[in-house]
């Protein structure tokens, strides 16, 4: 089923990151956010590609590559946005000699982009790099670019990878290498393509700040009621708890009253987002609104009660489609390029929501609400709501309708079936931004304790 969702508001987080802004810890990330700078470095790069881009000759090449390699300790953001094959090179330079994880794996992530089986060799060597932020995206790479001869650096590496999030980047690799790639094609012709700007020879994804507009799709799916139970919790990202660039927000859940969920693993294009718990997929939705991709889980967990998580600000290679159910810690997503259409156009990151409920719901109805029930013998009274979830009954659509738990005067508790409602009313609470983060929960109180209190790892 597809489903147009309702429109997200393009409220931007300035506020906030003024507020916490103390400066990165490397002065070279976040440089899309500030634009007009961002436009000037990259109207500098340009020349410098195109000259690349056009050298016939190897001695001139070798230099114009060297420079460009040294220049992306500082310009990494800026040079992951061409889509130029000269800058294969480069960018296998950088991964193979940098000091910096964080400009040795956007290297990875811009080899995969540019879509060349040449840095496959490179990419192998990065299997064994010293961080798992690297080992993650050189995994990824591989997965898109080696094919079958990708799939016995990625079975070996496997054999010897300790980190449990390089290890489901890993396993997820060796499925798209096999030829697993759910968003590859569309039968709806509704494919992803980068729309891309800049003199020839010097190509690059255009820039875009907080975008508007209709998302390229939406696929939802609604019958699926059994699934594996939410027993084990982990993070969405690897290295979730750490700070990594200081001065950018973590705790921007409740921003403004409204922003309904925490932003976190800033300027980190390419890394993968990964299940929090056991659970069933409700949506795909493509690029085009402020969320970028978008992926949504459900969570059942083993008292009856529902989660709802939120993967926004996604890149275009999501891993599951809905209906699917999906394991603690698999990896179902990759983050999005900053300033891009891909990502909603906001700097690189991940909004991260866990929904207080069933991903469908009651209109209107949060738990704690008080709502008239009948208490039977003919009595009617108020009730506090005690949970959402669904009914065993099926609406006009074929879906099961939605429900919510009351408690008896006795203590016991009562499931009380909801009519039929139109879907798009079911999921109206589904917003990025929503006043007192109604129907929402605070990941970053919440997802530790679920984490390291219920025999998840903690990283």
């Amino acid at each position: 089923m597809k489903l147009a969702m309702p429109v997200f508001p393009a409220v931007l987080l300035l506020a906030v990151l003024a507020t916490a802004w103390a400066g990165p810890v490397d002065p070279s990330i976040g440089l899309c956010t500030r634009k007009d700078e961002f436009a000037k470095r990259l109207a500098a790069l340009d020349a410098k590609v195109a000259e690349l881009s056009a050298a016939k000759e190897t001695t001139k090449r070798k230099k114009l590559v060297a420079a460009l390699a040294k220049s992306a300790e500082s310009e990494i953001e800026g040079l992951m946005r061409y889509r130029e094959a000269a800058l294969v090179p480069v960018f296998a330079e950088v991964l193979a000699k940098s000091k910096k994880w964080f400009t040795r794996s956007r290297s990875a992530c811009a080899l995969k982009m540019l879509g060349d089986a040449s840095a496959v060799p490179v990419l192998m060597e990065a299997l064994d790099d010293a961080d798992p932020l690297v080992r993650e995206q050189a995994a990824s790479a591989l997965g898109h670019l080696g094919g079958a001869e990708a799939k016995p650096a990625l079975e070996a590496r496997r054999g010897k990878e300790k980190d449990p999030f390089v290890l489901a980047a890993l396993e997820a690799a060796s499925r798209v290498a096999g030829g697993e790639k759910p968003y590859g094609s569309r039968a709806d012709g509704k494919v992803w393509a980068e729309t891309v700007e800049g003199p020839e020879g010097a190509r690059r994804v255009a820039y875009a700040w907080a975008h508007k507009g209709q998302s390229l799709f939406n696929d939802y799916d609604a019958r699926v009621l059994e699934y594996p139970a939410a027993e084990r919790f982990v993070y969405p990202v690897l290295k979730y708890r750490e700070d990594l660039f200081a001065g950018y927000p973590r705790n921007s859940f409740g921003a403004g009253g409204t922003h309904a969920g925490e932003d976190c693993a800033w300027f980190r294009e390419g890394c993968g987002y990964y299940a929090i718990a056991d659970g069933v997929v409700r949506m795909v939705q493509g690029a085009g609104g402020d969320w970028g991709f978008l992926v949504v889980l459900e969570h059942r967990r083993p008292d009856g009660s529902y989660l709802t998580s939120v993967y926004g600000h996604a890149a275009f290679d999501v891993l599951v489609k809905p209906g699917e159910t999906v394991r603690c810690g698999q990896k179902i997503a990759t983050q999005g390029l900053s300033a891009s259409i891909e990502n909603g156009g906001y700097g690189s990151h991940l909004h991260f929501g866990l929904g207080a409920g069933p991903f469908r719901r009651p209109a209107g109805l949060a738990a704690g609400d008080l709502v008239d029930v009948d208490l039977g013998e003919g009595r009617k009274g108020r009730a506090a709501v005690v949970r959402l979830v669904y009914s065993l009954e099926q609406n006009s659509h074929g879906f099961p309708r939605t429900a919510f738990v009351v408690e008896n005067g006795d203590g016991s508790e009562r499931t009380v079936t909801v009519p039929d409602q139109p879907v798009k009313d079911e999921i109206a609470w589904f917003q990025a931004y929503v006043k007192d983060c109604r129907g929402w929960l605070d990941p970053q109180k919440l997802l530790p304790e679920m984490v390291e209190g219920m025999g998840g790892r903690a990283r």
